[in-house]
């Protein structure tokens, strides 16, 4: 959430807004472009909508709990949010900030399905679905992920040894990538070559022995 980007990433435009700046990634600008003009799936559409409302989500947690960001970057892998040196929050606020983004596509994926019973709206359930997707794969403790984060400050409230933390972190981890790379697995068989969530499990694998060691 809080590392540096390279400054030639970003549009020349910066906004600044309520003393926040906002900068726009050029390839987060041209993927979002090409994505919502060129895809056909509407599903597709949905997917990068709801990703950002979930970015969202962080950002006003952080700001219900005080902690104004210095700057928020929209790039290639989503919102980065910068916050000023002498803020920061407690360790169980720092759990609420990482789960409000999952929770943000709980709480569509509970409207559009109470309306789908309502309305029986086919585009409904399919939005109920996405954000349940983004919902379930980001509250996984896994490192790097919302859930991991909030696993990280969950363990620094109740473990007091740095080592069994970080132990702790690449257990869970790896078991729940393990279970996705199971169903990446599936997904690869019955899709006929779709491989995306298996190179997904393998960038999180790296992620997390880059970051907690080997």
């Amino acid at each position: 959430m809080c590392a540096a980007i390279p400054h030639g990433f970003y549009l020349p435009m910066r906004v600044n807004i309520c003393g926040v700046q906002v900068r726009v990634g050029f390839l987060f600008a041209f993927s979002v472009c090409f994505v919502l003009t060129t895809a056909e799936d509407a599903v597709v559409r949905m997917a990068v909508i709801f990703s950002l409302l979930h970015e969202c989500g962080h950002l006003l947690a952080d700001f219900l709990f005080g902690c104004k960001p210095r700057a928020v970057s929209l790039g290639l892998f989503g919102m980065t949010i910068t916050r000023a040196e002498d803020l920061s929050l407690s360790y169980r606020q720092e759990i609420c900030s990482a789960l409000a983004g999952p929770a943000v596509n709980l709480i569509f994926a509970a409207v559009c399905g109470l309306l789908y019973l309502l309305l029986h709206t086919p585009a409904l359930l399919t939005a109920a679905g996405v954000n349940l997707s983004i919902f379930v794969f980001n509250a996984m403790p896994v490192f790097s992920l919302d859930g991991g984060k909030a696993l990280e400050a969950f363990l620094r409230i109740h473990v007091s040894d740095v080592h069994c933390q970080i132990a702790i972190q690449k257990t869970v981890s790896l078991l729940f990538i393990a279970v996705c790379m199971g169903y990446g697995f599936y997904v690869l068989i019955q899709s006929e070559g779709n491989f995306s969530l298996l190179l997904l499990c393998v960038y999180l694998i790296v992620v997390l022995f880059l970051k907690c060691g080997g």
